[in-house]
């Protein structure tokens, strides 16, 4: 079978989905089930449009501590260089192939329209439909197989779609319209005898924002832009995927989290679905305008991501002062944090909480201190485990904001913590690509640890019984390990993790088998170390 030929579009079995995608044939964890060499849409986000390349999404570090941290630890967008395109100057390219690339299949539709100095930047929504709208007028025989594909989809493709949109989101509904509009008069309002592209252009912008997807860098972890392909949206959303969306930059693949039946339908996740069910379900009703009713959220049983760690009539009287604080400055969205059940009043002190948590969880402005701190109320208010959100993600954006700011211990010390003890409670699988993406961030702050300016720490460490060689060692051979179920051999993060493994191995004049042996000798005392990471000495 071809690349897609081991799947198919048909009727979901999920009541009110419409279409899913399914398997053909039998797939093994780590298969790639689908692939797309390059998304229909992949737009980058208006602050991302000049650091980064607009075709491979190649991102090149533009505040000089980023990149000189960046390039400390051997991260491209420490390197990446990108050049603005000569015509427009409102999106930049990482080299020439990259550029020609672009412009033979879609810049050239957009360069003109995007570059009138007196406009705005376009949003990416409408920067996708305009190059769409582009390719028809240029090709309308081959490119209107793409149009009809994407028409197809939710919500256009439901005849009741957008009245749906409408009725629980008119802001929504009125913003599609309005861009849809804006798409067909940046594109010099196209005309095709026997099209009506002014509807076509009404129509591309609802289906394109509704199932768009965030892009991002398995190697920063930053948010650079959307992306939109027909194949790939027909996957419909579980709370207990069997499959998951990996990014190439900028090639795409579905890869089997668990063994796939032939005839079984094929799931991604929309959101993060460790996320507590409540909240879970309120993401899904506001962000995709439904309640999720796959098998995990139609079951009566909870899980422990679901559940608190106490019971919140024992919440300590001074939480409770902090909570009844908390209350009225989330007032507004207090109820999508309340649970069901027990004492009124105990489960609004808990919510208030939780709101909190996550509204600093949502700020991009947050500080390390402020993150720091809704860690702590949370453990210390002993409701949440470690492993209960939204604290594992606080974590992972401290660990990530220790990395930008160069605190290469602290960083280290998180890391490990996230490793050994958070992360493999909430992603059974090795190859997850959250287990991967920090445990290559991990080996590289060791790396960091290994290197000049170090040695105070190194040393410390060392005396400890924690040899950072050593260390790195296991992070190393995790990655190299566990990535290709994730990554296949021509991707821009296995090139990096394979270049370095193998750059590495070659100095060395101790076989593999001695130095694994090392290793597992180690892992306790890592474990031991991730332990010690509490919420007072984050």
């Amino acid at each position: 079978m071809g690349t897609n030929e081991g799947v198919e579009v048909k009727k979901s079995l999920i009541p009110g989905a419409g279409n899913g995608l399914f398997a053909r044939k039998a797939f093994s964890p780590g298969d790639v089930v689908a692939s797309v060499d390059r998304p229909l849409v992949a737009e980058l986000e208006v602050e991302h449009m000049l650091d980064t390349c607009a075709w491979c999404f190649q991102r090149g570090a533009t505040d000089p501590t980023e990149r000189k941290v960046a390039a400390s630890m051997g991260l491209p967008h420490g390197f990446t260089e990108v050049k603005a395109c000569t015509g427009c100057q409102r999106v930049a390219y990482c080299s020439r192939p990259c550029q020609s690339k672009a412009w033979k299949r879609e810049h050239k539709y957009e360069c003109k329209a995007i570059g009138k100095k007196e406009e705005p930047d376009l949003p990416p929504g409408v920067r996708g439909a305009i190059k769409i709208l582009g390719r028809l007028k240029a090709d309308s025989k081959s490119e209107m197989v793409h149009v009809r594909n994407i028409q197809s989809i939710w919500p256009v493709g439901d005849p009741n779609g957008l009245n749906h949109i409408a009725a629980h989101d008119k802001k929504k509904f009125d913003d599609f319209q309005i861009l849809g509009e804006a798409a067909w008069i940046y594109s010099g309002k196209p005309s095709i005898e026997g099209l009506d592209l002014h509807a076509i252009s009404r129509g591309l912008l609802p289906n394109i924002m509704s199932n768009s997807y965030a892009l991002s860098s398995q190697l920063d972890g930053i948010n650079l832009g959307i992306g939109f392909d027909p194949l790939i949206c027909s996957a419909n959303h579980s709370c207990d995927p069997n499959a998951a969306l990996v990014f190439n930059q900028p090639q795409h693949e579905i890869r089997a989290l668990r063994a796939i039946k032939q005839g079984e339908e094929v799931f991604l996740k929309y959101v993060e679905t460790t996320t507590p069910y409540n909240i879970r379900q309120a993401q899904m009703k506001e962000e995709y305008l439904f309640n999720c009713r796959c098998a995990r959220c139609s079951s009566s049983t909870r899980l422990e991501g679901d559940q608190f760690l106490g019971r919140p009539e024992d919440l300590a009287s001074e939480y409770c002062q902090l909570a009844d604080k908390l209350a009225s400055k989330h007032e507004s969205k207090l109820s999508v944090f309340v649970e069901s059940g027990g004492d009124v009043v105990a489960q609004r002190r808990v919510a208030a909480l939780q709101a909190e948590a996550y509204a600093v969880l949502d700020d991009e402005q947050a500080t390390v201190d402020g993150i720091k701190e809704a860690i702590r109320m949370c453990i210390g208010s002993k409701m949440w485990r470690w492993t209960r959100q939204p604290v594992p993600r606080l974590c992972r954006r401290l660990f990530t904001m220790y990395l930008g700011y160069g605190y290469v211990y602290q960083a280290f010390r998180l890391g490990m913590k996230l490793h050994f003890e958070i992360l493999p409670a909430l992603y059974p699988q090795e190859f997850y690509l959250d287990r991967l993406t920090n445990a290559w961030d991990v080996s590289t702050v060791i790396n960091v640890l290994c290197g000049h300016g170090q040695e105070e720490v190194f040393n410390e460490l060392a005396r400890g019984g924690l040899e950072p060689r050593v260390m790195y060692f296991e992070f190393l051979f995790y990655v190299h390990d566990h990535a290709p179920r994730m990554f296949g051999p021509n991707t821009p993060f296995w090139k990096v993790i394979d270049n370095t493994y193998k750059q590495i191995i070659g100095g060395m004049g101790i076989p593999v088998a001695k130095i694994k042996e090392k290793t597992k000798a180690l892992r306790p005392s890592m474990e031991s170390l991730a332990r010690s990471v509490n919420e007072t000495n984050l």
